[in-house]
This record gives structure tokens, sequence and C-alpha cells, in this order.
């Protein structure tokens, strides 16, 4: 319906019109955010133990209150759900936890107060089409957004923890607090969205059969953009089917999904017409010069998603699809907070927010004591690790993110995400780090009784799904006959390791992982091939990702035939 259109496009722009505020005294806002958050809670029991009272200055924060990871965190966390515990890192009141990668086979979870969840709904979905509504007005002289329709391509589940609190990613977390208004501005129904089974469930078919007929989508919206690629892969490879299904009402046998969808959607009316027209475009092929999405839905004016520099790879093959279609990057978002967003569509990089999250800066390779920079006082140019403070009762805490500055907005620095400092692999921000990759390692070593002499992981975004693919050197070959079991093994112990990998393997964004083995000697000829490079032999670390066309050109050249 166009009014609730109209008042999200409405508050997006006012949003927008508070970044343009904050930003413009960014010094001034982060110092009255930290005293306000200080005083919200001193009488916390982290508020007394480090004196928030009596804190009166920035410089008076780091000198009391030490630099902290999750492991300082967990135990008390830990206490607040299972003991129900309150007032412990913060006075505010709990509303719910959000879930991100932690340490193998444990997610972190991250306490929410009202102050953080509003904080995500504003910026990262109100001004979201305040940014698209912007954009079209300066570009194009557009007035008024037409009424914003189209597939949401996100799972909305998550789960009671031991308190009865909701958890769930921090991603879900601003569509669940209009989860009342949903259906008037996607094509995604509700038990889709919130799927009784994610992993036995073809979602990109129903994302498929549900907008392919509304001529009325405007918009293209995922989370991560991954999920947008993976939904037209899926169409060219099956809109026979799908329009077969248009044409009848049906559901084709060979889709995926539980008894109860195929009971509710089996019978839809029959649409002959529109079917036919489909096939008309998808017999021209995907490949024409003329993207697909337009071709289907001619009122398409952008889309949205997560498109950080390391999911770069997914945006250039989702071009195909949709051409120069206007993007939203979203923002720069983590179950810690909301960090920074963008103010205008096909933007890299994002605005700091001066007045969501306190920010320090470590720059990178900094020698250890170096007293972290504050928001006015980082350079264009240069890499840091960026340490938050927030609302939800983080203090001075490091989320081992490395961020490249790339530009200042009024008085305020725009970032862009280059890595997670003990990252390994990213195809689909799952975020798998190199302790979980070495814990896979050494589950697969233990149960086929093998000595790794070397182990090393390629993020193969070529296969379809992109997916893992584990280079290794064993002293005794693995039989041909356990390769199958080998990679299936791996596979397991990566949804052991990283909720996230199991997640994003149940909805098809991963596919099934490779092994490969090395030539016998291959690490010691890498070794020795940087030695003659001038390295220092005890300066050569084990390569546990190949991220490098070097590498990768090195390693591969070594796979057993």
């Amino acid at each position: 319906m166009r009014i609730f259109s109209d008042f999200g496009v409405i508050g997006g722009k006012m949003v927008h019109r508070g970044v343009q505020h904050f930003t413009s005294h960014a010094a001034e806002t982060q110092e009255k955010t930290l005293l306000n958050i200080l005083k919200r809670n001193k009488d916390c029991e982290l508020g007394k133990k480090y004196g928030f009272a009596d804190i009166k200055s920035f410089r008076e924060f780091q000198d009391r209150v030490p630099l902290s990871t999750f492991e300082d965190y967990a135990p008390l966390i830990d206490s607040m759900i299972d003991e129900g515990k309150e007032n412990v890192i913060t006075t505010d009141k709990i509303k719910r936890y959000c879930s991100s990668s932690g340490s193998v086979g444990k997610p972190k979870l991250q306490p929410k107060t009202g102050k953080d969840l509003l904080n995500m709904y504003l910026m990262g979905f109100v001004g979201t089409p305040g940014c698209a509504a912007l954009h079209f007005e300066r570009t194009q002289g557009l007035k008024k957004l037409p009424p914003q329709m189209g597939p949401l391509l996100i799972s909305l589940n998550g789960h009671p923890l031991k308190n009865g609190m909701p958890c769930n990613g921090a991603g879900q977390v601003p569509f669940l607090m209009v989860k009342p208004l949903l259906k008037h501005f996607t094509t995604t129904p509700l038990d889709i969205l919130f799927p009784e089974d994610e992993e036995g469930t073809d979602t990109a078919y129903f994302q498929l059969r549900f907008c392919l007929p509304n001529k009325d989508v405007t918009y293209l919206g995922s989370m991560v953009i991954t999920l947008l690629s993976n939904m037209f892969e899926y169409l060219e490879e099956n809109w026979e089917m799908i329009c077969n299904d248009i044409e009848k009402g049906t559901i084709d046998p060979s889709v995926r999904c539980p008894q109860s969808l195929r009971d509710k959607y089996g019978k839809m009316e029959p649409d002959p017409k529109l079917a036919e027209e489909l096939r008309t475009e998808f017999r021209k092929g995907f490949d024409t010069g003329e993207p697909i999405a337009q071709r289907i839905w001619p009122k398409l004016l952008w889309g949205y998603g997560m498109i950080s520099s390391t999911l770069a790879v997914y945006m250039e093959k989702l071009k195909k699809y949709i051409g120069d279609l206007p993007m939203h990057n979203m923002g720069y978002a983590a179950s810690e907070g909301f960090m920074a967003m963008p103010v205008e569509l096909d933007a890299s990089d994002y605005v700091l927010l001066p007045r969501s999250i306190i920010y320090e800066f470590l720059p990178v390779d900094a020698p250890e004591g170096t007293r972290p920079l504050l928001l006015h006082e980082i350079e264009v140019g240069k890499d840091y690790e960026i340490i938050i403070t927030n609302f939800s009762g983080l203090y001075r805490y490091r989320i081992m993110d490395i961020v490249h500055v790339t530009g200042e907005f009024n008085q305020s620095k725009k970032i862009e995400f280059l890595y997670r400092s003990n990252m390994g692999l990213n195809i689909a921000n799952e975020k798998t780090t190199t302790q979980m990759l070495d814990w896979v390692a050494d589950q697969l070593q233990k149960k086929y009784n093998l000595t790794f002499k070397g182990h090393s992981f390629y993020s193969d975004t070529d296969s379809k799904p992109p997916r893992y693919v584990m280079l290794v050197e064993v002293d005794s070959d693995i039989p041909t006959a356990q390769n199958e079991q080998f990679a299936a093994d791996m596979d397991e112990f990566f949804r052991k390791s990283n909720g996230k990998y199991d997640k994003y393997r149940s909805w098809g964004m991963i596919g099934a992982p490779a092994v490969m083995q090395l030539e016998k000697g291959t690490y010691d000829a890498y070794k020795a091939s940087l030695v003659a490079q001038g390295r220092v032999l005890n300066q050569i670390k084990p390569v546990i990702v190949i991220n490098t066309p070097e590498r990768k050109e090195f390693f591969f050249g070594k796979v057993k035939k």
C-alpha cells in the first residue's frame, strides 16, 4: 500500500537529515554520546568496577577502561542468560540477543537494549528507502518513489534462549520489528520468511514463484548479495519448470518443501498467459545485453543487499542479471551494533555514525600499548582496527575488523570493510575464521588417523554454488575410495564449527566442499620459493588460506593428478 511506502520514505529522509546533522558535529557528538552511555550504566557491575560515574572525558575513559574482547564478556553474558542476572554490563533492560560466529561450535551472543535495537532499525531499515528516494530525486527528478514491492530474500527464524529471550541474527532484527507490515512491501509470504524447514525447502523457487507474477516489483531485496545472485542462477537453470507451474498453478514434484507448503500452494490459480509471457523473455536468453530483471519487472528501480569488498565477486555475477540497476549497500553492521551506513546508492563505502556507536581506532601493526585514536584523529587512506563502545554494555570492545578510511563526510569519515584479523574464508558472509579452519583440519586428522604435512583452504567462487576446497599434503595418501566420505566429514565439521556456515549450506548459498591432495613436498617447495625471494625462513607462516593469485597458481599446480 502506498501509505506504508510513503511513510517509509519520509522516515528514511529524516534519518538522512539526522546523519547530516550529527556528522557535522562528529567529535562533539562522540563525546556527548560517550558520557551519556557512561551515565546510563554507572550503577551496573562494570560501571562500578571502572568508576563510570567519575569519568568526564575520552582520555579518562581510555585510561580507566581496558580494551576487551568477547572472552571478557562471555561469563557475564552467560550469567545473564543462565541465571537471569541483571545490571551486569548495562543497567538498561535487555530486549533480545543477537548471535554471530564465535569460537568453534559456540556462537557469540550479544545482548541488545532498546536503544541499540532502535538504532539498528532506523539506520539499517528506515534509512534504506530514504537513500533510494534521495538518489532518484537527485538523478531523475523523481518527486516520490512508487509503492515499494519486491522479494525479500532472508529467513527470519530465530530461537529462544534459556531465559526465554529471543535470539536472532543482527540482520533479521529490523524486519522482525515490522513483521505486521511485511505483507505491504514484499512479495515473499510469511511462511517463506519464517520457514518450517529451511534445509528442506528450495527457497529460491518460492521466492521466484511469488515475485515473477508481480508486475509491480520495484526493488530486489536481500540481506546478503549472494542470495540475490543464487536466486537468478536458479531462475536461469529452472525457468521452464517454474513457468510450467505458473501455467498450471502447481508445484513441480522435484521442488523440495514440507508438505504444508505443497498443500497450501500446490493448487494456485493457473495463469497460462503470464507463463507464456515469461517464457518468451527467457527463451531470448540471459546474455542478450538487456538484463533479464528489467525485462520481467518493468517497474524495477533499485535493489539492496550487503556488498562488502569480500562479496564483490557476487556483485559481478549479479550484473549479468540486473545490469546497472542502482544498488544500496545496506551498511556496515554486526551483532555488536550498526556502525556505518552509505549515503548514496552504488557506494562501496559507508559513513561512520557518531551518535550510534563510540569508535576508537588502532593503526594496523601498531606497537603494543599504542593509545587508540578517536574518530576525528584518523586519516584518509590508512587502515585501522576498529574498537567500539555501544549502548548494550560493550566497552572498548575489539571486534577484530580492519577498515580502510576512504574519505571524509562532513566531520566524520567514510570507511570500507577490509577483513577480519582472524578471518579465514568468507564466501557468503559466514566469516569462517582461521581458528575454525584449523579445528576442522585437526578433526579430520583424528578421524582418519592421518598426519597432515600441511593444509590450506580456498574459496571456489566459480563453482555453483560457491564452495570451500581443502588442499592437503599427507604422509600417507587418502584412499581414492574415501575421498567422497572425507569431504562429507569435512562438511559436517564445518557445520559444527560455524553456525552461519551451517545455515548458509542449508539455504544453498554454499555448496558441498571438496578435497584435493597435494604432491609430497609441496609445502617445503613453497617455503623454498619464498626463501629464494629473500624471505627469512623463521618468519614464513603456514598457508592456511589461499588468497592471492600467486598462492593459487602455486598450490593448484601441485595437485596430484
